[in-house]
């Protein structure tokens, strides 16, 4: 069985994957640019054609507004129209899974006007531990100080991961945490 995942977070890249329960990447559609959001749709219904999943997991921030606002509003009409489950996933959750490395590193994503969305992770094969809370910084304050600055958007200092094997990593844990409720669904938003 698979597993549909969105991750519309990004201002400028829109990954959905279909991944297995075990992490693994069976099929993706990433679009880079300043149409990511619009390709939502598109990318979506290429990826059911495979067949309706069995969960549906998305991104919930933090990210840039309209994004994540498109991306629950699509995962949830495919959880509610299929009758199937929905579990959410941290934008740098995702970044971190993007590392595919282990010891400490430092998950950052482009918040535009000259910040980035940071949290520091302890990885240990598949255990994923958050040493904080994602927190808004300068882009010059970005560094990881001893630890690997990873990010799926190209920032100065971060090697960047692959959005759609990050994504597919991300499902075993999201799968792990309780379904988030299909009334009420909200988005993690950093001032």
């Amino acid at each position: 069985m698979s597993v549909l995942a969105i991750d519309s977070s990004a201002r400028h890249r829109l990954a959905v994957v279909l991944a297995d329960r075990g992490g693994g990447l069976l099929a993706s559609r990433v679009t880079e640019g300043s149409v990511a959001v619009p390709a939502l749709d598109r990318a979506i219904r290429d990826l059911l054609r495979e067949g309706v999943p069995e969960a549906v997991v998305v991104v919930t921030g933090p990210g840039s507004y309209t994004g994540l606002r498109a991306g629950m509003a699509a995962a949830l009409g495919v959880a509610h129209a299929a009758g199937i489950p929905l579990f959410g996933t941290g934008s740098l959750e995702v970044v971190a899974r993007a590392a595919g490395r282990r010891g400490a590193l430092l998950a950052v994503a482009d918040a535009g006007r000259g910040a980035a969305y940071a949290c520091a992770f302890m990885a240990r094969g598949l255990d994923l531990r958050a040493l904080g809370e994602p927190h808004r910084v300068p882009l010059p304050e970005v560094a990881g100080e001893g630890c690997a600055v990873v990010s799926l958007d190209p920032l100065p200092g971060a090697r960047v991961g692959d959005a759609a094997g990050g994504l597919a990593r991300a499902v075993p844990a999201a799968l792990a945490r309780p379904p988030l409720g299909l009334a009420g669904l909200r988005g993690t938003y950093l001032a």
